[in-house]
């Protein structure tokens, strides 16, 4: 009995002491700590069994408020910056429909091609020349289409040949007239003027036929001329010579783009302005306009052209306006806008 009670101590102390462990173990379980979202307001600690169900569970969470209120409270400044920032975006937008820019483009340009095929023989020009109109800027090699011309002149120059059958048609006439006065006074016969008649037409007709072929000649002659030229490359107008495509001895063909010169001296845009700023204009007026370039001050252009018709997408009239460019200081493609601060004046008074 003695060893029974001894053991049955054994076995409770034990058990007590396992008891005593997982009480202990149980209270140095840490607190969960579990984050409301954005936006809400608690303070307090809330029991995490209301949240998991689980009614065994002792632990608790805390909720950080001041994170909370300190995003609730930005939220409102967000949404006013970010409601201005979309107004000053719609007012840019806005403005800049109203006020398209237009780019000053050369009074004239071109892009002058080839008119026949081969290689670029000569070429009389640089980029950046000032060349004038009618100026041979290239030349195409144009040595079989010489010869043609000068074999063609050469046919065409029978004067030689025309002045024989005149001198015959002058003494087919003259013999003509003597046997005509000797049949008169019974001295020639009939045939004999019958035969000075057939000589006369005989030599009309050679002199007919030189002329008619020369003229022909002359023709053929014009012709190779015409395609003599199409060799040359020429300035349809005065400009600067902006781009040449081919190098030279390059073989081009028919219609390819050889050399392209632009006229700067006036540059010319075309602008799309409001209603309420196009209805006080007129052809010929001045206007100012602000362009796009670095240290460039307020340009004055001329009105040309108005169109009579409203883009309906836009509300605004297309006008067409020329800047004096005679210096060439002003390089073309740039953006121009209207002066809002700029006031028009007649071109007259200028």
């Amino acid at each position: 009995m003695k060893f029974l009670s001894n053991g049955y101590v054994s076995v409770l102390s034990i058990a007590l002491i396992g008891v005593a462990i997982g009480l202990w173990t149980r209270n140095l379980k840490p607190k969960q700590t579990l984050e409301i979202p954005y936006g809400i307001l608690v303070s307090e600690q809330v029991d995490l069994n209301t949240q998991t169900g689980n009614s065994s569970s002792g632990s608790s969470f805390s909720i950080k408020s001041d994170v909370s209120t300190a995003n609730t409270v930005s939220e409102p400044n967000s949404k006013l910056n970010r409601r201005s920032t979309e107004q000053t975006k719609l007012s840019d937008a806005v403005q800049q429909v109203e006020m398209l820019p237009g780019i000053a483009h050369p009074m004239q340009v071109a892009e002058i091609s080839a008119a026949a095929d081969g290689p670029l023989w000569k070429l009389f020009v640089a980029e950046g020349d000032v060349v004038s109109a009618d100026k041979v800027l290239a030349l195409i090699d144009n040595r079989v289409a010489l010869a043609s011309v000068i074999a063609a002149q050469s046919s065409a120059d029978r004067r030689a040949m025309l002045e024989a059958a005149k001198a015959k048609v002058s003494l087919a006439e003259q013999f003509l007239n003597r046997i005509q006065q000797a049949a008169n006074k019974k001295a020639a016969s009939g045939l004999e003027v019958d035969e000075a008649r057939s000589r006369l037409s005989e030599a009309k007709a050679a002199l007919q036929e030189g002329t008619e072929s020369q003229r022909d000649a002359f023709s053929r002659l014009k012709i190779e001329q015409a395609r003599l030229e199409t060799y040359e490359i020429r300035a349809p107008f005065e400009g600067t010579v902006v781009k040449i495509y081919p190098h030279l001895g390059e073989t081009v063909s028919r219609g390819a783009p050889i050399v392209k010169i632009a006229d700067i001296s006036r540059l010319r845009s075309d602008l799309h302005i409001p209603l309420s700023l196009a209805t006080s204009r007129r052809v010929g007026e001045i206007i100012e306009l602000r362009a796009d370039l670095p240290g460039c001050p307020l340009l004055n252009a001329k009105i040309v052209f108005i169109a009579p018709l409203i883009d309906a997408a836009t509300q605004t009239i297309r006008i067409v306006v020329e800047i004096e460019n005679p210096n060439k200081q002003l390089p073309a493609g740039f953006a121009v806008r209207l002066s809002q601060t700029g006031t028009g004046s007649d071109s007259n008074t200028q």
